[in-house]
């Protein structure tokens, strides 16, 4: 049986399902939703409840709206030297050089009897991860069985803010020589000229760092991908110097409910606790505001983790989902025994902290200065995990580091140079006119200060106290270069 006839017959059983009174299921849902015509609300089905957003139009079969079609590519002119004239192996594969790197990659075919060009779905590791393992324990088995080629290209450490992949950068860094966006583009086109890819479905997906690298692949390469699966990843940082318009695509964001955190490290780089679920929000409600792009996003309570019990629901949208139908195709009922949640609206991160810190201090500046560190870090549901001891070494305390007083004290106590004045006056201005928001992005203002105002000022005792603290933490002192060179570090 080839490809499209058993999609075929997956959308009739669904149908027969749905005549036989499973009301998850059937039609309905809101209006659209940042340009998407899928509709809007929760997906039927898990925690969620609901109608299927998609509507009645589960009978129709994207095969025949959108034909596969063989993306052509000459292996001879597009593969490394060690794939022009041999196929990459199924499972393990060494020697793909590419950029001056030479990677491994791991590679999973669909059975023979899937006939015709195939989806190609390109997994990303996390940290401390080997490509066949992210292939093991997302079950990547599962999108083979339903006709997918998935191949997972081995990490090599090329990120600067987070090593595992190239994906996160500075407003100054330059992003123009990417080795991994480099690996990717030279995979797809090397697995096209050995195997039957179609062009009109090619998929990204990745976990944690993983996921990472797939919001940085969405954003550069929306002409080629008919979308992916965002699985607990960082969203700040990820996106392009100059963003453009993204095409046609459908994604899905994943997390793993409130407590999807991670804490430990690679290379040098270590974070004490990071919380996923803002930046599954910003995520979310970045996509959906494309005007091409639809989006759904889908958490269960499971932590840090791949939401595996979702994969028939992950496979059956990203086909219902090919090039052209990125914004029509149908988004179906989430099984009820996934345990997860789903809906075709942007998901809103409600954090909630607030803190307000005292007004009164015997050195001027120092009440400001805390409440800039409050507004642009403690409060933030990203940064606020990942520099926790760094706060509470500033004096903050309490529940979530809610309590300013202690910063207070800390700033008066730190600050008793001369040139202290000059620096508490630069950073009380800064904080006078800055907006602070959520995710990495939201807290640079009070890190852009800190590099400005403790710039060359080598005397001033509370930059020395300051960056002292903050460089307890290896990953936001890439932030700091101010710090490092005041820490001789650099």
């Amino acid at each position: 049986m080839n490809f499209r006839g058993r999609f075929a017959l997956v959308s009739m059983l669904t149908l027969l399902s749905a005549a036989c009174g499973d009301s998850a299921a059937t039609g309905g849902g809101g209006g659209d939703s940042g340009g998407s015509n899928a509709g809007g609300g929760n997906v039927g089905g898990g925690e969620s409840g609901g109608a299927d957003t998609g509507g009645g139009g589960a009978s129709v079969d994207p095969y025949e709206q959108v034909p596969a079609e063989p993306l052509e590519r000459d292996a001879m002119a597009v593969c490394p030297a060690a794939y022009k004239t041999t196929a990459p192996a199924e499972g393990s594969n060494g020697e793909f050089d590419v950029a001056e790197q030479s990677r491994d990659f791991y590679l999973l075919l669909p059975p023979a009897s899937f006939e015709g060009p195939r989806p190609l779905l390109v997994g990303f590791n996390g940290t401390n991860e080997e490509a066949e393992a992210f292939v093991t324990r997302t079950k990547m088995s599962e999108f083979v069985e339903q006709g997918f080629i998935v191949v997972a290209p081995q990490s090599v450490g090329n990120g600067t803010v987070w090593p595992v992949w190239d994906a996160m950068h500075g407003p100054d860094d330059d992003d123009s020589a990417n080795k991994d966006l480099a690996t990717f583009d030279a995979l797809v086109d090397c697995l096209a000229g050995h195997f039957p890819v179609d062009k009109n479905r090619i998929y990204v997906t990745g976990h944690s760092a993983g996921g990472i690298m797939t919001n940085y692949l969405l954003q550069r390469r929306a002409e080629l991908l008919a979308g992916g699966i965002v699985a607990s990843g960082v969203f700040s940082l990820t996106q392009p110097a100059t963003p453009a318009p993204l095409d046609e695509m459908f994604v899905v964001v994943t997390w793993g409910g409130d407590e999807d955190e991670y804490n430990g490290g690679t290379g040098e780089v270590e974070v004490p606790a990071i919380n996923f679920v803002e930046q599954a929000s910003l995520a979310s409600n970045f996509y959906d505001a494309e005007a091409d792009v639809a989006q759904a996003a889908c958490s269960a309570p499971v932590g840090h983790a791949w939401l595996d019990k979702l994969n028939p629901w992950l496979i059956e949208t990203l086909l219902n989902h090919p090039k052209g139908l990125g914004t029509s195709g149908v988004v179906p009922a989430v099984p009820e025994d996934s345990g997860a949640t789903c809906s075709t609206d942007p998901f809103e991160y409600e954090g909630g902290l607030q803190v307000e810190c005292p007004t009164e201090t015997t050195v001027d500046g120092c009440a400001e200065i805390c409440q800039f560190y409050a507004d642009c870090g403690v409060e933030n549901g990203t940064v606020g995990g990942v520099l926790g001891p760094q706060f509470q070494a500033l004096g903050f305390s309490g529940t979530d580091n809610a309590d300013c007083t202690g910063c207070i004290t800390h700033c008066e106590d730190a600050s008793t140079s001369a040139a202290d004045v000059a620096v508490l006056d630069c950073m009380q201005t800064a904080q006078a006119s800055s907006v602070c928001g959520p995710g990495i992005d939201g807290a640079l203002p009070v890190i852009d200060a800190i590099n400005a105002c403790c710039e060359n000022q080598t005397e001033s005792s509370y930059c020395i106290d300051t960056c002292t603290i903050l460089a307890e933490n290896s990953a936001v002192l890439n932030f700091l270069p101010t710090c490092s060179a005041l820490l001789g570090l650099r």
